[in-house]
Parts: structure tokens; C-alpha cells; sequence
């Protein structure tokens, strides 16, 4: 029998040992703006989101967005633009529960030259939120993994959905990164939820649902040349926690991890895809 395989190794290596260091929230924002950086995925979501939505929706007017866990904006504000042309009316409202992310979602909204777009913005957990009136879209946009009750939090959107509106789902399937993060992620004592776990419960509700997946790339070859140094911010963010805590072999598996699972003959560099699922809601 063969040595084991860089994951089964780490695996075994922190079996039993304390859950890595949580990320602080500041920690958090400061790796993921470093992670994103690395990153070509956010960009061509944005293009596909901004692209294939508006026709989706028809011709509507107003038309009615939420978009739940916006972060500071930077996925919204292409859609947001792009649904407000020819000066169709826009009453787009960011859900969000990291008020510094909501401020920036609210400015970058409303530096939009669109007279057409109303931005509003809530402060808070989607089960907060009551829009008063139906959507025609309701998004998430990564930002399902957190939730405690995934069934809970689908159906309330659901719920806020006009029918034949649309329910936007865009989350990472259960695939070689997210796997290294669902294994190292502190997590908070909840399980993490994947593009197969959200497929499954829009499924069991019988929504008319497609999966359009989005391959990016993310430059990692910091991490693999540096990981204490410029490269440890992409690590951290990308298992969820402090990278500094592994202990040097658990450090070594982890990088071994990223090269075998590297595009060929790119050491460093990762497949970093994205499944938007896309519900029809009756």
C-alpha cells in the first residue's frame, strides 16, 4: 500500500484535535477581499448575473429585487444597472447583517447613474425581513452557507417571491476546495451547506429548477510559496480559519492537498466554480 493521499493524510492528522481558530469578522473581510483579489470567479458572475437575469424577468416595471447577504454590493450593482435600463424602475433591497458591508453596499448603489433605481437597504438576517410586497427576484449569492436552517431560509424566500418570479441561488458545489473547507472550517458547531444540499430541498419543493455552472480560476501559488507570509491571507479564507494554527505536517499535506488538485501544469492555480441554481417559483 502506497503512502496516503494528501487529504486522507490531513485528514487523520487533525482527527481529534481542537477546531482550528475561527476567523474574527474583521479577519474575515480583510482575507476575502485578499481571496476575491486571487480570484477571477466574481467577475464572470457578475457578467452572467447582469446578462441572463434581466431577460428572465421580462419586462416588469417596477421590478422588484431582494438580494439576501449583499456584502458591500459588488455582485449587485452590475444587476442593479443593468435592470435599471431605458429607465425600467428598480426597487432593489440589500439584506445584510455586517453593517460596514451594508454602508458599502448603499454607496455603491447609490453612485449608480440611474435615476430609475431606488436602493434600500436592511440591516439584519433575512428572517428579519419582511418586504411588504412580492418580488420578482430574490438572490443569494454565497451567502447560504452561514445559515443555520437552510429549509427555514429557502422557504421564507420563497415565500417572498411573486408567482413566476425567480428564486437565485449561487453557491460552491461539494467539490476539491470545498471540500478542504468543510473539512477545516470551524464552522460554528453548524453544518455547512453546498450547491447539492440546496438542489436537494428546491427539489423536494418541486420548483422548476436549472444549474448554470461557472468555472473561475483562483491564483494560489502564493499560498504554495509563502503560506505564512503573503500567501496565508488565501489560506485562511479559504478553509475558514486561522492556517497559522496547523501544525507544520498538517501545513504540508494542505499544500500538497492544492497542488494535486491544480490544474495541469499550473501548480497553484484552482478550479473555483460556482453552481447558480434557477427556480422558477409557480
Amino acid at each position: 500500500m502506497g503512502p496516503p493521499l494528501p487529504l486522507d493524510g490531513l485528514r487523520a492528522r487533525i482527527l481529534d484535535r481542537p477546531a482550528l481558530p475561527a476567523l474574527s469578522p474583521e479577519r474575515y473581510a480583510h482575507t476575502h477581499a485578499i481571496y476575491e483579489a486571487a480570484s477571477d470567479q466574481r467577475p464572470r458572475l457578475q457578467t452572467w448575473l447582469a446578462t441572463a437575469l434581466p431577460p428572465m424577468l421580462g419586462d416588469c416595471d417596477p421590478v422588484r429585487v431582494v438580494g439576501v447577504g449583499v456584502g458591500d454590493g459588488s455582485v449587485d450593482a452590475p444587476l442593479a444597472a443593468a435592470l435599471a435600463r431605458n429607465g425600467r424602475r428598480v426597487r432593489y433591497t440589500g439584506v445584510e447583517p455586517h453593517p460596514p458591508s451594508a454602508a458599502r453596499f448603499a454607496s455603491r448603489l447609490n453612485a449608480l447613474d440611474a435615476d430609475s433605481l431606488t436602493p434600500t437597504v436592511v440591516i439584519g438576517e433575512l428572517a428579519d425581513h419582511d418586504a411588504g410586497h412580492p418580488a420578482d427576484l430574490v438572490h443569494f449569492v454565497h451567502s447560504l452557507y452561514y445559515v443555520a436552517d437552510l429549509a427555514m431560509a429557502l422557504d421564507h424566500a420563497v415565500s417572498m417571491v411573486r408567482p413566476g418570479g425567480l428564486l437565485v441561488t449561487a453557491i460552491a458545489p461539494l467539490q476539491p476546495l470545498c471540500v478542504l473547507t468543510e473539512m477545516l472550517c470551524p464552522w460554528a458547531g453548524l453544518k455547512p451547506w453546498f450547491a447539492e444540499d440546496v438542489s436537494a430541498e428546491l427539489e423536494s419543493r418541486a420548483l422548476r429548477t436549472r444549474t448554470e455552472t461557472i468555472v473561475g480560476r483562483l491564483d494560489a501559488r502564493d499560498a504554495l510559496e509563502d503560506p505564512l507570509g503573503r500567501g496565508e491571507a488565501v489560506l485562511d479564507f479559504l478553509i475558514g480559519a486561522r492556517s497559522r494554527a496547523l501544525d507544520f505536517d498538517a501545513r504540508g499535506q494542505l499544500l500538497d492537498y492544492l497542488r494535486e488538485i491544480s490544474l495541469p501544469g499550473r501548480p497553484g492555480v484552482l478550479p473555483h466554480p460556482v453552481d447558480v441554481l434557477i427556480s422558477r417559483v409557480p
